[in-house]
């Protein structure tokens, strides 16, 4: 047990040690997905990882995607001296996604303090989807999985000796899916959501 425990800790700060060490890389981004299988959602994330050299750096990015939709109707307006609207919930949706990537990303100068972003990941995605249909009564989730890449181009300047903020244009490749069983003919079913789409982001990197 006690080794257990030395083990642990040692793990724990070795990590941190290598989180904060001379060129690492720590960053938080922001953006819009437009997914081929459902409306366009907001999608955050974060990034840890250094620099190989001047020009180019490995990261280990995760993000977080989410869109959700209501459909209500107004049931009653009074007629009182305070005037108060009753509104009902007829449907509501959500689609979450949580996709997982190591990326290698280049940089180049183009123009004084500015340079040429160019970026490529492969990963893995979770994603999550919930229906309910108050009117008929029904509700129905289900979560899917599955091979997740990214490829982008955008534009970094720095803000400080220790920060650049940069713009990117991403195109996402993901097509979760959940196995389905078989057919009565015992032929493999799944069933899959394309969340494969342009994805525009701004984002903040620190340096250490």
């Amino acid at each position: 047990m006690r080794k257990n425990i030395f083990f642990i800790l040692t793990a724990c700060l070795l990590f941190t040690q290598s989180l904060f060490a001379q060129g690492t890389i720590l960053g938080l981004n922001g953006g819009v997905l437009f997914p081929q299988d459902t409306e366009a959602g907001a999608i955050i994330g974060a990034s840890w990882g250094k620099m190989i050299d001047q020009n180019v750096g490995w990261e280990i990015e995760v993000d977080y995607f989410w869109r959700t939709f209501t459909q209500e109707m107004t049931v009653n307006i009074s007629d009182a001296q305070t005037q108060t609207t009753t509104i009902a919930t007829e449907i509501e949706n959500s689609t979450k996604m949580l996709p997982f990537f190591f990326k290698l990303v280049y940089l180049t100068e183009v123009l004084p303090n500015l340079d040429l972003r160019i970026s490529g990941g492969l990963g893995y995605s979770f994603l999550w989807t919930k229906d309910a249909n108050y009117k008929l009564g029904t509700e129905s989730s289900d979560s899917y999985s599955g091979f997740a890449w990214q490829a982008g181009a955008g534009l970094s300047f720095p803000i400080s000796r220790a920060a650049d903020f940069y713009g990117e244009a991403i195109y996402l490749g993901a097509t979760p899916s959940t196995d389905e069983g078989t057919t009565p003919e015992g032929l493999p079913q799944r069933t899959e959501v394309d969340m494969s789409g342009l994805w525009l982001r701004i984002g903040l990197r620190l340096y250490h």
